[in-house]
């Protein structure tokens, strides 16, 4: 297997609430795994995040470009642009599910 494949052992520390989040999740999506589990997440974020960043340069621009108002088909355009960045969200986030606690608030 090459350095880039392989897999690199990290140790940290979770509050206790981040530790009640991160069973929910390895639970509710049954990889069997913690450390898949939070892959998982890891990615999830970084595509979310990513995503975001973009939607915000393409909202910046259009505001740059037509003075703060949209056009009819620019509106259509930001519409489904947004539509196009929660279902591209959804994927990302798809393979992770939450338990539901046992004791609710």
């Amino acid at each position: 297997m090459s350095d880039k494949k392989k897999r690199s052992p990290i140790s940290i520390y979770l509050s206790p609430r981040a530790a009640m989040v991160l069973n929910q999740y390895s639970m509710g999506s049954g990889y069997g795994s913690v450390s898949r589990t939070v892959e998982e997440i890891i990615l999830a974020f970084d595509f979310t995040y990513n995503t975001i960043k973009e939607a915000l340069k393409f909202l910046k621009s259009q505001a740059t470009d037509s003075k703060g108002e949209l056009t009819k088909a620019g509106k259509a355009a930001f519409f489904m642009y947004i539509i196009l960045v929660l279902s591209n969200t959804d994927n990302a986030i798809s393979r992770l599910n939450k338990a539901e606690p046992l004791l609710q608030k």
